[in-house]
């Protein structure tokens, strides 16, 4: 249809994609990003993060004074988060707003590992999440799109696995582990942002209180779901590409991504484009992108054995803190992983992980749309 409307020939190009799924989506779901944003307050969205940790984990996160000097900007907040039997577990900063000079990433970094100390106590970790959301305004609070909401709860799957580790030693503690695993537990994380019960527990209106409509609910989980596994294969074409590029001798990048484009992906190169010189994952993440893959299937399997049927499972979560999150990069992560899944982890059972949740994406998807 797009492609007739503006008299296109040769099908899709790389660069219609955005444009085309992004309306799409505004057609399928009659909403956008700023439509949802007034039911997730960061404050609102925090007091879910706060009760989710609660339930699955007995923790909470609670906001401390800062000591004079210890901060670097006034609008950073130090949480302190306490287990309710174990006491403190650590305290995350949380530099979340936009300002003058700040890098603009969002990301995880420990400024102290846990470790066990020489008379037997435990050394609590401190770590930053650091995003570049809104800056509050006289007249609203930060208001977050549904992809701000999945990035605050990626990266504070990080700040979970840094709190939740106690290991030996402070250089394998929490994210210091394995790339291949890195990526599990923030990858988790946005299952749970994704998930209607966990919305339903604490989007609400910033201005009354109202909670987000059932309908509208609807919409911003199915919204999540649209498109995935086109967006799926273009992660199989970065991975391939970045393997490729890391594997041989690089003679012509030029040809190796024509040719990893039109074997991994459904849209063809365009002579004389150069993608490749923007991705800079192939830098700071060389050889090793396939391993958001790699996360998503894990996190997809951990997602559908444990916290599928009840999001708020406090059995499911210590299960998965003691036998996951506890051993930080301690524990090799092919054995950390197979054994708390119970089943070899092989190139077909994560392929079945993956299809099973596009699969289940897909029906979820045409349900929604019929009603």
């Amino acid at each position: 249809m797009f492609c007739k409307k503006k008299n296109k020939k040769k099908g899709y190009i790389l660069w219609d994609i955005a444009y085309v799924s992004n309306k799409a989506k505004r057609d399928k779901l009659k909403l956008t990003g700023i439509d949802f944003a007034p039911y997730f307050s960061l404050g609102t969205c925090m007091e879910g993060l706060n009760n989710l940790f609660n339930k699955i984990y007995g923790i909470t996160l609670q906001h401390v004074e800062a000591n004079n000097g210890e901060l670097w900007s006034s609008d950073v907040y130090k949480l302190a988060v306490t287990h309710e039997k174990e006491g403190l577990l650590g305290y995350i900063y949380c530099d979340f707003f936009e300002r003058q000079k700040k890098p603009n990433q969002d990301c995880h970094f420990t400024i102290r590992g846990g470790r066990k100390l020489s008379n037997g106590s435990y050394q609590n970790p401190i770590v930053v999440l650091m995003l570049n959301l809104p800056t509050p305004r006289w007249s609203s609070p930060c208001l977050l799109t549904p992809a701000m909401v999945d990035n605050l709860f990626h990266e504070m799957g990080h700040a979970m696995h840094s709190m939740l580790a106690r290991t030996d030693y402070q250089h394998v503690t929490g994210t210091r582990c394995a790339t291949d695993f890195a990526e599990v537990p923030s990858v988790l994380m946005e299952f749970f942002a994704s998930d209607p019960r966990v919305i339903k527990s604490f989007a609400k209106h910033y201005i009354g209180g109202q909670p987000m409509p059932e309908e509208m609910l609807q919409s911003f989980c199915l919204s999540k779901k649209l498109f995935q596994a086109s967006e799926m294969q273009a992660q199989v074409f970065y991975s391939a590409l970045d393997l490729e590029y890391h594997s041989s001798e690089v003679t012509n990048t030029f040809q190796q991504l024509k040719e990893c484009q039109n074997t991994y992906y459904g849209i063809p190169y365009i002579e004389h484009t150069a993608w490749q010189h923007r991705f800079s994952h192939l830098v700071g993440y060389g050889a090793k992108y396939y391993s958001y893959l790699l996360s998503r299937a894990v996190a997809s399997w951990i997602w559908q054995s444990y916290f599928e049927k009840d999001p708020f499972s406090r059995d499911s979560g210590d299960a998965y803190r003691l036998n996951c999150l506890s051993h930080g990069g301690g524990k090799p992560a092919s054995k950390l992983v197979s054994d708390f899944l119970q089943k070899d982890i092989t190139a077909e059972s994560l392929t079945n992980s993956l299809m099973q949740e596009l699969d289940k994406s897909s029906y979820e998807q045409n349900t929604t749309l019929k009603t």
